[in-house]
């Protein structure tokens, strides 16, 4: 993340902030971390030690972060700006009865996910969340980032994109085996989006934990346009393919076509 501020810097337009920049970055750095010092912050952003000093110092003034001896851990401060993106957007609000309802139902963990706008690697990002178990090995939470490539809904909002985005995605893209099934070969990859775009729907089995299924359809905006995708887990043992594509999906597809009308009405 460091290197985009960098890059965004460097192209010198007199609007951007770059001091605002940092202390984004140091902020995004702390997920997944109970703590970190001066040090370990530079090292997860880039930054020097003497910016990322300054950004906690703010922080901490501002009520964001609290020092503890060397270390800095984050304040419930931080809650209310996830909270007005939660409130503030027509399809994150009304999604998260969605898939509460999709998880009552099948008895399976639902989500809701977006491109997380902030990376190049387009992760996608949690906007809603029902679980019924604890199905990979991380928590996951509304707020939490997954990759694309090896999971439902990345490949449902992959498949969506403009043909010179996905070129350019495909061109960069950092496709690490997380298993033994990942699709680590861009051509298969590609062939793999064209799929999930004809047919509307993308399954994975496997690619992104041993074990675990998940099918995912786009949730889609007045103009057509894929905006999120809407996705069941489950694991292998628990359900097959079948269970997924006669039961989960009908289920799925009207969920998504629902969400896609009171989100926007």
């Amino acid at each position: 993340m460091a290197e985009e501020v960098k890059e965004k810097a460097e192209a010198l337009d007199p609007r951007f902030m770059t001091s605002l920049a940092r202390g984004l970055e140091v902020l995004a750095a702390f997920e997944g971390q109970e703590g970190l010092s001066v040090t370990q912050a530079a090292k997860l952003t880039g930054l020097p030690r003497s910016a990322v000093g300054r950004c906690l110092f703010t922080l901490e003034r501002l009520g964001y972060v609290a020092a503890e001896g060397t270390s800095y851990r984050l304040c419930p401060g931080v809650l209310p700006l996830g909270r007005a993106f939660l409130l503030g957007d027509s399809l994150a609000r009304a999604g998260q009865p969605v898939v509460e309802a999709l998880r009552d139902r099948l008895g399976e963990s639902s989500s809701l996910a977006m491109f997380d706008t902030r990376s190049r690697h387009r992760a996608v990002l949690y906007v809603c969340r029902a679980e019924t178990m604890r199905i990979i090995s991380v928590p996951l939470l509304i707020g939490s980032m997954l990759p694309s490539y090896c999971t439902s809904n990345g490949r449902v909002l992959l498949a969506a994109l403009a043909p010179d985005a996905l070129r350019a995605y495909l061109a960069g893209a950092e496709l690490a085996a997380r298993t033994a099934k990942t699709l680590t070969n861009t051509q298969a990859l590609q062939a793999e989006l064209a799929r999930v775009r004809d047919q509307g729907w993308a399954m994975t089995d496997g690619e992104l934990e041993p074990g675990l299924r998940s099918i995912a359809v786009p949730v889609r905006g007045p103009d057509g346009q894929a905006l999120a995708a809407l996705n069941l887990a489950t694991q292998s043992a628990h359900r097959d393919q079948g269970w997924l594509l006669h039961t989960a999906l009908p289920e799925l597809q009207a969920a998504a076509a629902h969400l896609g009308r009171v989100a926007f009405r």
